[in-house]
């Protein structure tokens, strides 16, 4: 059954619009590039009238009007747009312009996950914003079946100890919580701040020599940013920089929770696992 919407009186007529066709005519900013990869690979990118810096992938999503960045958004530019919906990221975005996009009364979809097992809710979620739910529970199957095949490759492997370079100056690297947290758990590796509370805490190199990672891992971002890889060179009694285990990836696969987030994994898998050789 058809569920309608609703119906237009011309003459004699009664002409019915089905929901989908009515969401596909939304206007929708997204304030992450997160969110725009997501609707991207359900169908609905095109839907997108506004986004932030960063939203790179698809190629198509860079045509994509800015509005924003990781320190702001412009509400006189959001409002401008008149978007039927805004999709938010509630730990990424500032608090003060999403309550005052509220107090305007946006209409605010919120995504948040906290581990690649979460992503497929939150591509379910936005499937159902969009009436594309079908395309949605397509990328969620294919997904979670790579996701689930990746998990069971390697999380049982013996444990190998990692440091994760999030940053260099000053050194900062993943506690105990958190997304990366969560992928190195999968992959069956030992986050070397496991017990640190603190989802980004800052490091010394002191702590790193004692800990003696067997692999590091560096993430490189779009632009070619990220961390440095040099600062390595002169401490040779870690096993990692002694037996050449550093390693850099992609940082947009593996800090963007999107579909491409599976991708991201199997690299930091196949990474890790060679601190097992």
């Amino acid at each position: 059954m058809i569920k309608l919407s609703r119906c237009v009186f011309l003459s004699l007529l009664i002409i019915c619009l089905p929901v989908n066709a009515e969401k596909s005519k939304q206007r929708i900013i997204t304030l992450s590039p997160n969110s725009v990869e997501m609707l991207y690979s359900i169908g609905a990118g095109d839907r997108i009238v506004g986004t932030v810096e960063y939203s790179d992938y698809p190629k198509e999503a860079t045509n994509i009007p800015i509005i924003g960045n990781y320190s702001g958004v412009q509400i006189e530019k959001i409002l401008e747009l008149k978007p039927d919906v805004i999709v938010a990221w509630k730990t990424g975005n500032k608090s003060t312009d999403l309550e005052k996009l509220a107090s305007l009364g946006m209409n605010i979809h919120y995504t948040q996950a906290e581990s690649l097992a979460e992503i497929g809710n939150e591509i379910l979620r936005l499937g159902e914003l969009t009436g594309n739910q079908k395309q949605a529970k397509s990328v969620v199957q294919k997904l979670e079946s790579r996701y689930q095949k990746i998990r069971s490759t390697y999380m049982h492997k013996t444990p190998v100890s990692v440091f994760y370079q999030l940053w260099h100056e000053p050194l900062q690297s993943v506690g105990a919580n958190g997304w990366i947290a969560s992928m190195i758990k999968d992959c069956g590796g030992l986050n070397l701040f496991n017990k640190v509370k603190n989802d980004y805490p800052l490091v010394s190199m002191e702590t790193i020599l004692v800990k003696n990672p067997k692999v590091i891992i560096i993430p490189r971002h779009s632009g070619n940013e990220g961390a440095e890889y040099n600062i390595w060179d002169r401490w040779e009694i870690i096993d990692a920089v002694k037996m050449n285990r550093i390693f850099t990836i992609n940082g947009d696969l593996l800090h963007r929770f999107t579909p491409r987030a599976v991708e991201g994994l199997e690299q930091l898998c196949q990474r890790i696992d060679e601190g097992r050789k």
